[in-house]
C-alpha cells in the first residue's frame, strides 16, 4: 500500500514536533536545577512523542528517521 505525501509529511511533523518538544521540556527543566526523570511534564511529552513516532513507523517511518528531523536546524 502505498501512503500518499501529505499522510507522510503530516504524521512524520507531529511526530518532529512532539520529539522536540520532548527534548525542549527537558532542557528546561534542567535550566532549573531539577531533573527530568522525575517531572510529570517530561513524561507527558515523551508519552506523547512516543505515540508518534509509532504512528509513524505504522506508515514506514522509522524512529530514527523521527529522530534525526528533529534534531535538524
Amino acid at each position: 500500500m502505498s501512503v500518499p505525501n501529505w499522510l507522510v509529511t503530516r504524521v512524520l511533523g507531529e511526530a518532529v514536533i512532539a520529539t522536540a518538544t520532548a527534548r525542549q521540556t527537558a532542557t528546561e527543566i534542567h535550566a532549573q536545577g531539577r531533573d527530568h526523570y522525575d517531572a510529570p511534564a517530561w513524561r507527558a511529552a515523551v508519552a506523547d512523542a512516543h505515540r508518534a513516532t509509532d504512528t509513524a513507523e505504522q506508515i514506514g517511518i522509522s524512529p530514527q528517521a523521527v529522530l534525526d528531523a528533529s534534531k535538524a536546524p
